[in-house]
C-alpha cells in the first residue's frame, strides 16, 4: 500500500521529469522555443485574467471593493 510520503515523492519526481522533458523539447529547435514561450505567455495571461475576475468578485461579495453606489440607484445629475 502506498503511503502519503511515497505519493509526494513520486509526484515531485514526475514534475522534475516533466520539466526536463519540456526543456528538451523547447530547446530542440528555435521554432519550438518560440512556440513554447508564446504558449506560456498565453496561458499566464488567461490564468491572470481569470484570477483578476475571481478576486474582484470575491472582494465585491465580501464588501472589500465597492461596486457602484450603496443605495443601488444611479447618481443624480444636476
Amino acid at each position: 500500500m502506498a503511503t502519503l510520503t511515497d505519493f509526494v515523492i513520486a509526484l515531485l519526481t514526475s514534475v522534475l521529469e516533466l520539466v526536463v522533458t519540456f526543456a528538451d523539447v523547447a530547446l530542440s529547435d528555435p521554432l519550438s522555443t518560440v512556440s513554447f514561450l508564446f504558449g506560456n505567455v498565453f496561458l499566464l495571461l488567461a490564468v491572470g485574467a481569470f484570477a483578476y475576475v475571481v478576486l474582484g468578485a470575491l472582494g465585491a461579495e465580501l464588501g472589500i471593493i465597492g461596486v457602484g453606489s450603496s443605495t443601488g440607484k444611479p447618481p443624480r445629475r444636476e
